[in-house]
């Protein structure tokens, strides 16, 4: 069975050459021109950066069906590699599961075509070495502009806690959600000396109270995790955590004193 895989992340993309409708074309005057016979094309609207497709998962389940000696699919053409995977590193890695279980792929505008006896081996381990070494200085690069972040003083990570918010460029509290805060950290510290108490039975009263006052996490419920991190997280006493070292964070204004803090985390 050949099938072709057609991709694109959002429906703005059908205006341009890329549109699912362009990338079908191309693949069945691929088949058309090598006497290729297509059973089907598979067709997805997901963005490459979700690595939980549905359409390319269903095709995954085919190829690695443990029930079946082989796999019915016995070539797979796409336009362009990059419909196959969220990275370059991601779509080899699937171009190699399916070498693993003789399917072909076929990348129509990348000249390759993994039945080719071995010509397309070359173009895939470079590809894969620019894919990792790319990856690599990623990685180098996020991990150099954290530490320089940390170095000034600055939070080194993009996600702040529930409370506060951005607001020209600055992190400020949110004064509809401090009074959640500081009454979380003080309930705790009450419930904490209430020794006949389990740390479990502590934090179920603790949510039956949230809930009583209509206080909510982003519109839902407290969830026992959403408490954990707001009581471990010592922002909210002024002060930024990384790499298990704490800094004084001055721009940050906190919303509980650091003796609270240290009498909860005590």
């Amino acid at each position: 069975m050949v099938i072709g895989y057609v991709r694109v992340s959002t429906l703005k993309q059908q205006t341009k050459g890329s549109s699912l409708e362009h990338q079908e074309q191309k693949i069945n005057d691929y088949c058309n021109l090598n006497d290729l016979e297509l059973t089907n094309v598979f067709s997805e609207t997901d963005s490459g950066g979700n690595d939980d497709r549905r359409v390319l998962n269903e095709i995954k389940q085919m190829i690695t069906n443990p029930f079946l000696k082989e796999s019915p699919i016995k070539t797979i053409i796409v336009y362009k590699i990059d419909r196959l995977g969220r990275t370059m590193l991601g779509s080899l890695q699937f171009i190699e599961m399916c070498k693993e279980h003789n399917v072909n792929v076929v990348s129509i505008s990348d000249n390759i075509d993994t039945s080719d006896g071995g010509k397309s081996e070359l173009i895939l381990n470079i590809l894969l070495s620019i894919a990792t070494e790319e990856k690599r200085q990623i990685k180098e690069r996020c991990s150099n502009g954290r530490n320089m972040k940390w170095e000034q003083n600055k939070i080194p990570y993009p996600s702040i806690p529930f409370g506060y918010k951005r607001k020209n460029n600055q992190i400020v509290v949110d004064e509809n959600i401090q009074p959640i805060i500081q009454y979380i950290f003080k309930k705790w510290n009450v419930l904490c000396k209430m020794k006949h108490l389990t740390k479990t039975k502590r934090t179920q009263r603790l949510l039956k109270l949230l809930k009583s006052r209509n206080y909510t996490f982003n519109g839902k419920d407290f969830k026992y995790w959403n408490l954990r991190d707001i009581l471990s997280n010592p922002m909210y006493c002024g002060y930024i955590k990384w790499k298990g070292e704490l800094k004084n964070q001055s721009d940050i204004q906190p919303m509980i004193s650091k003796r609270l803090f240290n009498q909860v985390n005590g």
